[in-house]
């Protein structure tokens, strides 16, 4: 597995539990920064429908296309209006997911910060910085809970916006994403 220093992930336990409201919050901090890059990976499992959103309109092969839109109610859009450089939407089975992502590098700078939403890309690439965002009282994703026991945070999203966590995460040219323990 390679290691990715420039990349923090931001994955959830299911649907609707904050992660996307997380990962704008992180491009919005560091956006004046640096220039920094968002993607959205969708690896769609058949057992896990109920998990992602209406995907019938898109080709069943892999798929990596660039959000140019801002005036949109889908995730990349968001990410757009946090203030990302460019946000690139993948999507595909697990073999194309690393495929895919190599495609993704290939359309940005070297060593360039990249936030990224995903469930599934931690299991081929290491990132600087996984994050887990979970909600109470929501259901769990059977795959999300060995999330758990590699996420360098674990984020209880309150439904109302505001991530005092944020405050804790680090950027840096030489060490990529980082986390600052609790005191």
């Amino acid at each position: 597995m390679r290691r990715c220093a420039n990349l923090a992930i931001v994955a959830g336990t299911g649907r609707n539990v904050g992660k996307t409201a997380f990962a704008c919050g992180i491009i919005s901090t560091f956006c004046t920064q640096t220039e920094l890059y968002g993607l959205k990976v969708s690896s769609i499992q058949p057992d896990e429908g109920i998990y992602h959103g209406d995907h019938s309109g898109c080709d069943a092969r892999g798929v990596l296309v660039e959000e140019t839109r801002s005036d949109l109610d889908k995730d990349t859009s968001r990410m757009v209006r946090a203030g990302a450089t460019r946000v690139f939407y993948l999507r595909g089975d697990d073999e194309q997911i690393l495929t895919g992502f190599d495609a993704f590098l290939s359309r940005i700078p070297p060593h360039a910060a990249v936030v990224c939403e995903s469930g599934s890309l931690w299991r081929f690439v290491e990132p600087g910085l996984l994050i887990m965002v979970t909600m109470r009282g929501r259901p769990v994703k059977p795959r999300a809970r060995v999330l758990a026991e590699r996420a360098s945070m674990i984020i209880e999203s309150r439904g109302e916006g505001g991530f005092p966590e944020l405050s804790r995460i680090r950027l840096s040219n030489s060490s990529g994403w980082t986390v600052e323990e609790k005191r």
